[in-house]
């Protein structure tokens, strides 16, 4: 990243609401009496939460929200790459399971900490943690010397990146806020964290009154306990919130250092780890269910008892908070070889890391009594699988006991995988009607690469392609498209593949109009294959008249945050379908993901 970096409207305001809350209640103390103070500058005690993100706008010279683009001299980002929070995350990451997406940067115009999104000089969206140090010493004054207060603050701000939440100006969106306070719950129970001190920052810091962007204090450490709580239950532990997680530090190693401008050699890796996470299995798990006959040739399974780790998914609930879950591999039955499913966990985390594409595969006790595909899809929700602006994940599931199969896939997975979704269902029934019924104490090898193999089969097709954000509104898409026009109507060659905005993805601003094209005029321009294909297309305008279709795939609202409404306005995620440079014609996208518009 370069120093001067220019923003578009895609930089996040959205600094962590424990520096933006603390500051908005009617005197700026925290209550414990301590102003925390990011900088050198007068008290804020008088600003609301919205003056404090104008602030924050102001002081980093970006939140343009007419879009033009501004220059943020980001010369102290890039000199302190190696600072201690980089140190402190890269312990946080340990315990994800997944490949860091994101830089972590110090800057002392930062008044907290923030998540957010840079453009770069090759225009493309760089995701980045940046902080303040000395906020983080006051927030360690504020919690009574609480190690464990910035180290949250930190894991809530990697929940953003992980999951891949569409950061935009003018505030962060409630759902998200709960999901990256699930995420910091989770994580730091699993770093060694009590619940009170997972939960220290948020109850110091933040006003119990709901803000515009961000929910009040008993919300957000009701979301941080559902995480912790849920990652107690996947280890077995004691999870009353008095009892640390059995298998971690009991304190944090890199606390001290957060508040420190100490350097240290720790860069972000996207290095697979050498072996996969375990996860050890509740002492009151129940026995391995007695899988049905599978035919009279075949060798009944009677009482099998689980010889592996044993995973614990939680009940599919289409209310629940999603929080990112980091693995690749998920058994509930503890059937699958260690030594397979650990050096699969290690495939599927360098897919991660290089192609930016996600694939789980569980082995589930119970359905919960939905079918597989519902329950697939459910847990791509709660598990936030793939990240959510582009869509890019899988889940797939054999459930032995229900005799069932299902596969669910990120709209931008399924733009690629749809004509091989019964195929990955045949692969996965292989593994119950061939491999399973053999398994006697536990599979060897080749029958548990039976189950894996449908992954395996995604991964190959899907990785090449680009799941990267290339252009950052329509006008950067329209133009690069007029270039390319203008050299083929010149004579140039150019095949589909070579062509720079071909099914390339694009960030969009516009307005529903209608979820019915048709009786909105825009019969004549749906495409009943891509209809078919992907799924119903709605009608958009953006702000300077253009008139698009974009093409819903059915499931895409349920994984979303918000539903499509019409009359309101979004930031849409999509990929390029079909395009012309007459205005007057109709453009064609296909949804990744969206977001409510700023207001």
């Amino acid at each position: 990243m370069s120093t001067q970096l220019p923003l578009k409207r895609t930089l996040l305001c959205s600094a962590l609401t424990l520096a933006l809350a603390a500051c908005g209640g009617s005197d700026g103390a925290s209550p414990n009496g301590q102003t925390l103070a990011a900088n050198d500058a007068a008290p804020r005690g008088a600003m609301s939460e919205a003056a404090m993100v104008d602030e924050i706008a102001s002081q980093l010279q970006a939140c343009s929200y007419d879009g033009s683009p501004v220059t943020v001299d980001a010369h102290g980002m890039a000199s302190g790459r190696d600072g201690a929070g980089q140190q402190v995350v890269a312990e946080i990451m340990k315990y994800t399971g997944l490949p860091q997406n994101f830089d972590v940067l110090p800057h002392p115009q930062v008044p907290n900490a923030a998540a957010v999104i840079l453009v770069g000089d090759d225009k493309l969206p760089h995701r980045v943690i940046a902080y303040n140090e000395k906020f983080m010493a006051d927030v360690q004054k504020a919690t009574a010397n609480n190690n464990w207060a910035p180290i949250s603050i930190m894991a809530h701000e990697v929940g953003h990146h992980l999951s891949g939440h569409t950061i935009q100006p003018g505030g962060s969106q409630p759902p998200t806020e709960l999901e990256a306070d699930k995420f910091s719950g989770y994580v730091l129970y699993k770093m060694g964290a009590l619940l009170a001190d997972a939960q220290k920052a948020m109850n110091t810091l933040v006003p119990e009154a709901d803000g515009p962007t961000h929910p009040g204090r008993g919300k957000r450490v009701s979301a941080i306990a559902e995480g912790w709580e849920q990652a107690c239950a996947q280890q077995g532990g004691d999870c009353s919130g008095t009892v640390a997680s059995p298998t971690a530090p009991a304190r944090p190693q890199a606390a001290d250092t957060v508040a420190q401008n100490t350097p240290t050699d720790t860069k972000p890796t996207t290095s697979a780890p050498t072996t996969a996470p375990t996860t050890t299995a509740p002492s009151d798990a129940p026995a391995f269910p007695t899988f049905p006959t599978m035919g009279e040739d075949k060798p009944a399974s009677t009482g099998i008892a689980a010889k592996g780790p044993v995973d614990v998914l939680p009940k599919p609930d289409a209310n629940a908070i999603p929080s990112k879950f980091g693995k690749f591999v998920i058994d509930e039955v503890g059937v699958l070889d260690a030594v397979t499913r650990a050096n699969f966990e290690k495939q599927m985390y360098e897919l991660a890391a290089q192609h930016q594409v996600e694939i789980v595969t569980i082995i589930a006790k119970d359905l919960h009594g939905m079918s597989g595909d519902d329950y697939a899809y459910a847990m791509m929700r709660q598990l936030r699988v793939g990240k959510l602006d582009v869509g890019n994940g899988a889940v797939l599931v054999a459930a032995p006991n229900e005799g069932q199969v299902g596969v669910a896939m990120g709209p931008g997975v399924m733009l690629e995988m749809r004509d091989y979704v019964d195929l990955e269902k045949d692969r996965l029934k292989g593994f119950i009607e061939i491999g399973l019924p053999y398994c006697k104490a536990a599979c060897n090898a080749a029958q548990t690469e039976m189950v894996l193999g449908a992954a395996e089969h995604i991964a190959h097709d899907v990785s090449h392609w680009d799941f990267q954000l290339r252009y950052q509104n329509l006008g950067e898409l329209m133009a690069k498209y007029e270039e390319i026009s203008n050299a083929r109507m010149n004579g140039q060659d150019i095949e589909p593949e070579q062509d720079p905005t071909w099914r390339k993805i694009v960030r969009i601003e516009g307005k529903i109009v209608s979820r019915d094209p048709a009786s909105s005029g825009q019969a004549k321009w749906i495409n009943d294959i891509r209809q078919a294909n992907v799924g119903a297309p709605i009608h958009v305008t953006t702000a300077d008249g253009r008139n698009l279709l974009v093409y819903v795939d059915p499931h895409t609202e349920a994984l979303m945050t918000s539903k499509l409404e019409e009359g309101e306005s979004y930031l849409f995620i999509a990929r390029e379908a079909s395009l012309s440079q007459n205005p007057e014609d109709t453009l064609s996208f296909d949804l990744l993901s969206y977001d409510l518009a700023a207001r």
